[in-house]
């Protein structure tokens, strides 16, 4: 074993990766702030069935797909595999390369602060560990932040979709 795949250890077996399908639904379903148990339903799938289209594990059918897009007011065909392998990249500037100080030395940020400052969630993205298993714990804290934020009434910044797309391709 190299010391690469110590540190890196693979995903667990039953944790699938999501495709490039389910990164783009993920990232729309971010910028448009739906939930992922509000886009299903409003789809007229299960999450569970979403869930298995994300992963690969279940074929988009043109059906699904119809309702998908019309659940998320994009074309149909923006959500094929041709499109998704000529989807375009964004940047992230100011969150990219923070130059100030975030946060007074012994002070935390707190999660308004999260949310309204996106440069303070890509600095501590970067302290998290690389590869799979850090891409996984990146996402966890993506979806507490959106959890809370939705709890707190508080509004996801336009950069937050751009973070989360960063996570999900592992630019981030």
């Amino acid at each position: 074993m190299s010391t690469d795949e110590m540190l890196e250890p693979s995903l667990p077996e039953g944790f699938p990766e999501l495709t490039s399908l389910g990164k783009r639904l993920e990232i729309l379903r971010i910028e448009r702030g739906i939930s992922k148990q509000r886009l299903a339903r409003h789809a007229g799938t299960s999450r569970q069935q979403l869930w298995r289209v994300m992963t690969g594990k279940s074929e988009l059918t043109s059906s699904l797909r119809e309702r998908l897009a019309g659940a998320l007011s994009v074309e149909p065909g923006s959500l094929s595999s041709q499109s998704l392998a000529s989807s375009q990249t964004y940047s992230l500037a100011s969150a990219s390369h923070p130059t100030t100080v975030l946060t007074p030395p012994g002070e935390a940020p707190t999660i308004a602060l999260y949310v309204t400052e996106p440069a303070h969630l890509v600095a501590t993205l970067r302290t998290l560990p690389t590869g799979d298993a850090g891409r996984r714990l990146k996402r966890a804290l993506l979806n507490a932040v959106e959890d809370l934020s939705v709890e707190g009434g508080l509004t996801l910044p336009s950069d937050y979709s751009e973070i989360r797309r960063r996570v999900l391709s592992g630019e981030l």
